[in-house]
């Protein structure tokens, strides 16, 4: 019996009561397999949709599960992924893609004929299994209270989950068969790749069965692939990978023939929701590619990283589906146990603006959608300028026409906007369509070995790679395009670069490129190119800004085509160095300047006073020369916003900077060099950042002056930390039997006692106690010194002056 059957009563009754459940069980429980096909056979459900995340898994599940029912896949079972439908009016279970999932939702929010929605494999936390839950769940709440949802994983956050979803959790106990752990620790993790070999010769030599090895990525299972070539005869090297064509990735799944064995060198393709026939040996490197998002050049570089425990948990779980097993993990156990617990989800790492389009069309903003990790303001700030540059959304962030075709099109946005455009200019620029598919092939393809792209595009035509070839009758296929040309234009290859990448034209810089998105770039060292302007299609390296494929380009004629990343201003600036005005008239392309030349009109008040607050942007406050009452106004304002926030408006220095428009722009209008900016008192200005009652407030609950008992008005000095300071003379403040407290009691006042010749003798928040102890010992020290002054021995209670004893 599978573990989940043992649970299945019960995850019944939960599903029936609760609109979401979590379902944890481990690999091998029978959960991708077993548990959707009993729901459907046993008329639970009338529809259910199950999402995969990845295309292997749901085209094998699919088949495995037809072939149960006896059935062509496509009648009781269908899939659907990307280029491939296989479903039928007697569909009742549907395997789906995360991408696929999300189109259904958006074509009929209601899913008018599904019932159940199932999420396996949930702790993948891909952005698209995020986007579709979340429309998911509005859809659940807003239209369909009947639909139900599961997330099903062997290594879910439950806890948080069930509170953030504010639903139940079953679990299903133990694995269908027990798995031995075997740690291999290393010497130098730097060479970690080195060690593997060795380490899959070793299981080999202590364990029966075929094994499953997982690596990073290609190259390394390349690199291992060639140090097993001393395997003996009955052992089969094979490999599989999301890239493979179909029919190697079925050899690689399928058993090896009777007498022989099998190593599979893999990537985290198969980490979840595949059985590989045979295997009971897994071997773990414990590391895998990640995409990792750099904001500032808006490239997604793949980076090799530690896998989380869960997915370790994953990895070993293929090596117990079909009968006891054991997995090697590379490194020693404290290693292995010093790994995060699960691996960061993808909406935080990734760049999010198909998630912002998804969301534009479904009519939400990202803050309005039920997601469990919100992405950071920095990562929406990028993703809205990068959907402006490719008119996906219009200049008030609105969806536009083009931007609601990219998101149809079932595509990376980039290359839909790219496809839409080339087919719109088609009329105007004859070939420009055939040449827009042959680059999305060979981008898709990942095959280019020439940094210039024309010539990666022309080697491909004459000796076109298997993968690009593929790539390429797919395209031609998708948009039932017929190539019968042998030649290739490639004129307008800048063009449709710069349309599916507006964002890396680029200007030459010094040893680099300046982005339009502002960020830099460098040149590979064998890039020849040495082109004022590029159009860049492919970046990565370190912090991902190292051009790796890109073609020359004439910024000028794109005008004509993509008027809208070109902006026409009149630069007003104040250079520090030289200490004039820079008044020009600016044609920029994001933050490329293009052309520059003395401003033909007038130099007005508006555009001085916007370049003096870049000036005081930069250096703050002390920008302005020393001016005690203003530095003491500012910190007096500060204090109160702090210590009564329910009277006072937020104010802070880096607030006001960044406000400076609103309260000082003004008052700057008529300053006309720098020397006369670092005069200007800003008292008035800061002062009316707060209204007449306010400023009333401030001056009783943070007085300038305190008025002490001989009479005398005393200047207080406020600090940002720490207790505001009074320095006055001991005999003024003779009678005083308490120290003075400010802002209704909030803010201590320190006391600094000083001698009638104003040195200090004692600093003090707590008066009382000082007359009653230390002032006997200055009271003997000052008589000496100062006897023509009050020494009483009764401070306290005595008379305050600031007169000597014979004008008292």
């Amino acid at each position: 019996m599978l573990p989940v059957q043992e649970i299945y009563n019960s995850l019944i009754d939960a599903l029936k009561a609760n609109p979401i459940t979590l379902l944890q069980a481990p690999p091998g429980a029978g959960k991708s397999t077993w548990l959707p096909l009993q729901l459907m056979r046993d008329g639970h459900y009338k529809h259910i949709v199950m999402l995969e995340p990845r295309r292997l898994a749901a085209r094998n599940i699919a088949n495995y599960l037809a072939q149960c029912q006896n059935e062509p896949l496509g009648q009781s079972v269908g899939l659907r992924v990307r280029g491939e439908s296989k479903v039928s009016v007697h569909t009742r279970l549907e395997i789906v893609t995360e991408g696929m999932l999300t189109r259904m939702l958006q074509n009929d929010p209601e899913l008018s004929d599904v019932d159940l929605l199932i999420f396996d494999e949930f702790h993948e936390r891909s952005i698209a299994a995020d986007t579709a839950l979340a429309f998911a769940l509005e859809s659940q709440a807003a239209l369909r209270e009947d639909l139900t949802i599961m997330l099903m994983s062997a290594t879910l956050d439950s806890d948080r989950y069930t509170a953030f979803f504010n639903c139940p959790v079953i679990q299903s106990s133990g694995r269908s068969y027990p798995i031995d752990e075997i740690y291999c620790p290393i010497k130098d993790e730097s060479r970690w790749l080195d060690a593997i070999p060795a380490i899959i010769k070793q299981a080999l030599n202590e364990q029966t069965g075929s094994a499953l090895v997982f690596l990073p990525g290609q190259r390394e299972i390349l690199r291992v692939q060639q140090a097993l070539s001393d395997l003996s005869s009955n052992c089969i090297v094979a490999t599989l990978f999301g890239e493979q064509d179909k029919a190697n990735q079925q050899a690689a799944i399928s058993p090896a023939p009777q007498g022989m064995r099998k190593v599979v060198l893999t990537t985290n393709v198969a980490e979840t929701s595949l059985t590989i026939e045979g295997i009971r040996i897994v071997v773990d490197s414990g590391k895998r590619r990640a995409a990792s998002f750099n904001l500032k050049t808006g490239v997604t570089e793949l980076t090799t990283q530690s896998i989380s425990r869960s997915s370790a948990v994953q990895r070993a779980g293929r090596a117990g589906r079909i009968e006891p097993g054991v997995v090697y993990r590379l490194g020693s156990k404290q290693t292995f146990e010093r790994r995060n617990s699960h691996d960061n989800p993808d909406i935080l790492t990734s760049d999010i603006s198909q998630l912002m389009l998804e969301a534009k069309q479904w009519g939400a903003s990202i803050s309005e959608l039920t997601l469990l990790d919100p992405p950071s303001e920095q990562q929406c700030s990028q993703a809205t300028n990068l959907l402006s540059m490719l008119e996906a959304i219009d200049s008030n962030g609105k969806l536009t026409t083009l931007g609601s075709k990219m998101l149809g099109f079932g595509a990376d946005i980039r290359l839909a906007h790219m496809l839409l455009k080339a087919q719109m200019l088609e009329p105007r620029l004859s070939g420009v369509y055939r040449l827009a598919i042959y680059l999305v092939a060979l981008l898709e393809s990942r095959v280019n070995t020439a940094n210039e792209l024309n010539l990666a595009l022309h080697s491909q035509q004459q000796r076109p790679h298997p993968v690009f070839k593929q790539q390429l009758n797919y395209w031609l296929k998708r948009l039932k395009f017929t190539d019968s040309r042998t030649d290739l234009n490639t004129e307008h290859l800048s063009l449709l670069v710069s349309l599916a990448y507006p964002d890396r034209i680029a200007k030459k810089r010094g040893n680099g490129y300046l982005l339009a998105n502002g960020a830099g770039a460098e040149l590979n060292p064998d890039y020849w190119h040495n082109d004022e302007y590029i159009a860049i299609a492919s970046m990565g390296g370190h912090k991902g800004g190292r051009v790796f494929a890109a073609t020359a380009l004439n910024p000028l004629a794109l005008k004509e085509y993509l008027p809208h990343l070109f902006t026409e201003l009149t630069r007003c600036e104040f250079d520090e160095k030289a200490a004039r005005f820079i008044h020009q008239d600016e044609v920029k392309l994001g933050e490329i300047t293009l052309s520059s030349q003395p401003s033909k009109h007038k130099l007005d008040k508006t555009e001085r006073a916007k370049a003096w607050l870049s000036v005081f942007a930069k250096q703050g406050f002390s920008l302005f020369n020393e001016q005690k009452e203003s530095e003491q106004l500012l910190i007096r304002m500060c204090l109160a916003s702090k210590l009564m926030p329910e009277q006072f408006p937020v104010i802070n220095q880096q607030q006001l900077i960044e406000t400076a428009g609103d309260w000082l722009g003004v008052y700057l209008e008529d300053i006309k060099t720098l020397e006369q900016l670092k005069k200007f008192n800003y008292f008035e200005a800061l002062q009316n950042c707060f209204n007449w009652q306010q400023q009333s407030e401030l001056k009783s609950l943070l007085p300038l002056r305190l008025t002490v008992p001989s009479g005398s008005n005393i200047k207080i000095e406020y600090q940002l930390d720490g207790p505001a300071k009074l320095s006055v003379r001991m005999q003024e403040v003779y009678g005083l039997t308490s120290t003075p407290m400010l802002a209704n009691g909030k803010l201590a006042l320190l006391m600094e006692l000083l001698s009638p010749g104003k040195r200090s003798l004692q600093l003090t928040q707590d008066l009382a106690h000082f007359w009653n102890s230390s002032y006997r010992e200055v009271q003997k020290e000052m008589k000496g010194r100062y006897p023509k002054h009050f020494w009483p021995d009764d401070p306290a209670n005595s008379v305050a002056t600031n007169r000597v004893k014979s004008r008292m």
